[in-house]
């Protein structure tokens, strides 16, 4: 498939369902109704230039007719003569000036196709960041499914020792009933966790097409993060596929003023026309002729039209700076909340880790406590 050509990212495993991240994001790409509309955008846009370039060519067409013809009158005099009339004509007709009509639209084209080609590369890169996001959290639903497990066989160890306290007489009925409440808390948010894992497993099929097998744990690479956020932002703005798809649909739009402005300059033509024809008109036989010549048109006034086309595309030229502006804001805005939340994420981690070890300590104090096997 082409689009791989086009995004060479990794190559697939030969394996039925995407194990690592990297063949979830290969296998997203190959099968992504999202990524092959794109994709089948951009080849009718290359297709849409090669027909305006078909305009530089010449253009050839040959007619050909016949029928029953019956004359009654010829300037005034009554002929009256029935024939058997035939045509054929062949006209060769190559543009030599058109006021920079076709290549201001080759032109055009080639932009918006080179456009639809970011967007191409951009949706690739929004699909693959949907694909490690629910991958990512996939892993981390399967970690909490395992620890709620975990989590509800200690409860439940707990309320068969408060319970074995209480028949003894060193626990209250109390202490059982609030042991149950928390273990009937911790089941359900068990399967709280397992709808959640459910739920993330079908985000993933929509995304890659598989459900997920025997996920692993990915290893980033350190030297791909930029060292700082103005580092961040500068590279976000110089290759983010969206802005430089924006700059092309720029260019495309002052193409499509001067594709517009064409109507002001004449238009030249070479014709070459040849026919041979048989009982035309009133007379019998033969009726053979050939002609090459240049041509010229001009149209003095069209209603206006012409001037209402070109404001029309300067407008669209502004729309389309508009939208790269904006496009540019955007990116930078989200370059800033993902790098922000990357310096704070970092700095949680450790709050985290103290929160784990102080939990375990506790848990050991307790067990001691109540003279559980710690």
């Amino acid at each position: 498939m082409r689009i791989l050509v086009l995004l060479p990212l990794i190559a697939l495993s030969g394996t039925t369902y995407a194990l690592t991240l990297e063949q979830s994001v290969a296998e997203a790409l190959n099968k992504n109704p999202r990524l092959l509309q794109k994709y089948a955008h951009f080849e009718a846009k290359y297709r849409d230039k090669r027909t305006a370039f078909s305009d530089y060519l010449p253009q050839v067409r040959v007619y050909a007719a016949y029928g029953y013809e019956n004359v009654n009158y010829n300037n005034g005099n009554k002929i009256n003569t029935e024939m058997a009339r035939r045509e054929l004509g062949l006209r060769i007709t190559q543009m030599l000036f058109d006021g920079f009509k076709t290549s201001s639209n080759v032109a055009r084209l080639d932009y918006e196709m080179r456009a639809d080609q970011q967007s191409l590369i951009s949706e690739a890169e929004n699909i693959g960041l949907e694909v490690t996001q629910v991958y990512l959290d996939l892993l981390k639903a399967k970690a909490i499914v395992k620890l709620q497990r975990e989590n509800v066989d200690d409860h439940y160890d707990t309320w068969s020792n408060i319970l074995e306290r209480s028949n003894k007489g060193l626990s209250s009925k109390a202490d059982v009933a609030q042991v149950q409440a928390r273990l009937a808390t911790v089941r359900a948010e068990l399967i709280a966790a397992q709808n959640n894992e459910i739920d993330l497993e079908a985000n993933y099929y929509d995304l890659v097409g598989d459900y997920p097998q025997m996920l692993t744990t990915p290893k980033p690479d350190a030297n791909y993060i930029p060292r700082g956020l103005n580092t961040a932002i500068d590279l976000a703005i110089k290759s983010h596929p969206q802005i430089n798809a924006a700059n092309l649909n720029i260019n495309a739009a002052n193409e499509q003023i001067e594709h517009d402005k064409s109507d002001y300059w004449p238009k030249l033509a070479l014709e070459l026309d040849v026919n041979d024809n048989q009982n035309i008109g009133v007379y019998h036989g033969p009726d053979d002729d050939a002609r090459i010549m240049l041509t010229m048109s001009y149209d003095l006034y069209g209603g206006g039209r012409t001037n209402s086309q070109t404001e029309a595309s300067k407008w669209r030229y502004q729309e389309a700076t508009a939208v790269r502006d904006t496009t540019i804001r955007q990116v930078s805005e989200k370059t800033k909340l993902a790098w922000n939340a990357y310096i704070l994420v970092g700095q949680q981690i450790d709050f985290y880790k103290d929160n784990v070890d102080f939990a375990k300590e506790t848990q050991q104090g307790i067990k001691r406590q109540l003279r559980w096997p710690v």
